[in-house]
């Protein structure tokens, strides 16, 4: 059994390794292509981190286990958050206009109403707790899943709470991206419906792609030592902070990590930092810690309430794709627009642009930006949903 901060790590990274080769490998089959779009490798390192802990691979009472849990929260999450957040070009963002960024919206507001009709409906058979394990969903549905870890942390949702919240995930997308898939090839008849067209997009898409860094994927050494410096900085300047305020009783020291996190990663994505190189794979890797950590409290033999939060994430896809289509019709949105919003929303920077590309290959860079806004919105939104759930349980 595990009882040291260095095996709890080493064990982490160890296992998260042996699933990315496994993951790569079967990935590079045409089955088993298909299986990572629904099962990515993130799915795998939460179910085994789960696992781990489910037999006791390491001991969750141990001094070396906790305060390897408590720096995760206390530094690496902070980190990446502002790795994160400053990888976002908000300036380029702004360039897609107030169509694409309203409709964006407009399936975030779609994604709320549905989980509050469906969080009515069935509150009563949920734990008590259901409205922040709903919150921490949203957070993946409207950002990504570096969102879903960090509303998770505001409102104390870990272990089996948070496998609820990746199941939910898991299930919810796939059927959503079927659905996606399947109005793909009707196009047409779905324009001609909403009365819509794709007049200017070109235009908008090439104004974006003019302002493209060529060595964006190019990462140096400097890159990585300036990059390190200023986000621990910010980190340590973080953690200052918050242990200098006084207790508040709407926020936990979590959450205000989070809060100055995501400001202080916006606000260095406007200058010259956001130009470094390795950022987004640099915090990918503290993401995969973030979740292993939040999976080690988990007991999957506790998941008991599972068939109940799945009842509810069929209602609220349900209402979501009604009420979608209904503000689809209302703004005439063509289904490049609908379909990328709500993707950039559910899917975030990985799917929407490929949704994007099934459209058009140069319309790529909408879904990437759409996923950026989600990455920046998401959390705010979702803590603001999760405060108004409270209300309602």
């Amino acid at each position: 059994m595990i009882k040291s901060s260095l095996g709890f790590f080493a064990f982490m990274f160890i296992m998260m390794a042996i699933v990315f080769v496994v993951c790569d490998r079967v990935g590079k089959t045409k089955k088993g292509a298909k299986v990572m779009d629904i099962l990515p490798p993130i799915v795998w390192i939460f179910l085994l981190m789960s696992l781990a802990a489910t037999f006791g691979i390491f001991d969750l009472n141990a001094e070396g286990v906790i305060a390897a849990q408590n720096f995760q929260y206390s530094t690496f999450l902070p980190l990446m958050l502002v790795m994160f957040m400053l990888t976002c070009d908000v300036k380029k963002i702004i360039h897609l206009g107030p169509r694409m960024i309203g409709a964006f919206l407009i399936a975030s507001l779609c994604i709320m109403i549905g989980f509050t009709v469906a969080f009515i409906i069935c509150k009563g058979f949920l734990p008590e707790n259901a409205w922040a394990i709903i919150a921490s969903v949203t957070g993946s549905f409207i950002g990504e899943t570096v969102n879903m870890v960090a509303v998770a942390g505001v409102f104390g949702v870990e272990g089996v709470d948070y496998a609820y919240a990746v199941m939910m995930v898991t299930y919810g997308f796939t059927i959503f991206l079927t659905v996606i898939m399947i109005l793909l090839k009707r196009k047409e008849k779905w324009n001609k419906f909403m009365n819509a067209s794709t007049d200017g997009l070109d235009e908008i898409a090439k104004r974006i792609e003019s302002e493209a860094d060529p060595n964006a994927n190019t990462c140096v050494m400097l890159d990585y030592m300036v990059l390190f410096a200023i986000c621990l900085g910010a980190t340590w300047l973080i953690n200052t902070i918050v242990d200098n305020m006084p207790t508040l009783s709407f926020i936990n020291g979590t959450g205000l990590r989070v809060v100055f996190s995501s400001i202080i990663g916006v606000i260095l994505s406007l200058t010259r930092v956001r130009k470094l190189r390795g950022a987004t794979q640099v915090a990918n890797v503290f993401l995969y810690l973030s979740l292993c950590v939040t999976a080690s409290y988990s007991d999957l033999k506790q998941c008991t309430q599972a068939p109940g939060f799945l009842v509810l994430v069929t209602i609220m896809l349900v209402v979501m794709f009604l009420l979608w289509v209904l503000f689809s019709k209302l703004f005439k949105y063509d289904l490049f627009t609908a379909e990328v919003s709500i993707t950039a929303n559910i899917g975030g920077t990985s799917s929407a642009p490929l949704i994007a590309a099934a459209h058009n290959p140069n319309w790529i860079s909408f879904g990437i930006l759409l996923g950026f806004f989600g990455d920046i919105v998401g959390t705010w939104l979702a803590i603001g949903f999760g405060h108004f759930l409270h209300f309602l349980s």
